[in-house]
């Protein structure tokens, strides 16, 4: 069966090549460029792994993160968050992991793969 990740990505170059790179892997990507955006659809997805991206329009990768983690039914999927202007030790969320902004494709990849097998 096919692997789904959700993106929140407010960046549309980065949010693309994500989506590019992951479905060239077999995973099915769904994205949002705003937490608005994601949050309106949050109840009818049920995604195997949450990619989200710190500093949004909107609000922030890090609240959305609390929010999954609080919630029974996404309490035990993955979250990567990923971030250009934070520190892995700055998020407190209960993710999983944490990618630095500009990455490594080979490293998300493997990352990402490590937390959906």
């Amino acid at each position: 069966m096919k692997k789904q990740i959700v993106v929140v990505e407010d960046n549309p170059s980065i949010r693309e090549m994500i989506e590019y790179i992951l479905e060239d892997h077999q995973i099915e990507v769904i994205s949002f460029a705003t937490a608005g955006d994601f949050r309106d659809a949050m109840a009818d997805i049920s995604p195997d792994l949450y990619l989200l991206d710190i500093m949004l329009p909107d609000g922030n990768g890090t609240d959305l993160c609390r929010e999954l983690k609080a919630e029974p039914a996404s309490r035990e999927t993955p979250v990567i968050m990923m971030s250009a202007h934070f520190g892995q030790g700055q998020i407190e969320c209960g993710a999983e992991d944490f990618i630095e902004k500009p990455f490594d494709i080979d490293d998300l990849i493997s990352r990402i793969q490590h937390q959906i097998a």
